[in-house]
Order: structure tokens, then sequence, then C-alpha cells
């Protein structure tokens, strides 16, 4: 633990931030990379959808889809999914 507090007092220095804002910010940040991680292993494991991985990491599907192109992931969509995708922009 007390390297942690280091690490948070040496990235608040350099944010400029106080230790608060940095840890909120870094459990923030860290929430976001760990659902967006395993919506990504999911995915590729084939146990969801493509909607189902975006809604998992927070995305829209156009999100979703720039990440996958990062990633190099193969996107796969069905039909009625850009259907539901549609009628909710609606």
């Amino acid at each position: 633990m007390i390297s942690l507090e280091n690490d948070i007092e040496e990235l608040a220095k350099l944010l400029g931030m106080s230790k608060e804002e940095t840890r909120k910010r870094a459990l923030e940040e860290g929430i976001k990379d760990l659902k967006l991680n395993k919506a990504i292993e999911l995915y590729i494991s084939n146990k969801i959808s493509v909607k189902e991985a975006a809604r998992i990491a927070g995305l829209s599907l156009a999100d979703w889809f720039l990440i996958a192109k990062e990633k190099n992931l193969l996107v796969q969509i069905k039909p009625e999914e850009i259907a539901e995708e549609l009628k909710a922009l609606e």
C-alpha cells in the first residue's frame, strides 16, 4: 500500500491535481480499462456479441468498431443488432 500511496502522490504532482482527485481519476480510468479489456476477452472468445461487448465496455457501437479496428479484432454483427441500433437512433 505504501508504494501505491507514493505512486498516487507522484502522479498527483505530475498532473497538478490533489491526491484525492488523482485517486478518483485513476479509479475511473482503471475501471474503464478493466471493462474494456473484459469486453474484448469475452468477445474474442465468442461468449458475447458485438452489441454486448460495446455495452460492457460502456461504448457506442461506433466507438466499439474503432477500438476493434485499433486492436485488429474481427467484427461480426448480426443484422438484427444493426436494426436495433438504427431504431435506437430514431
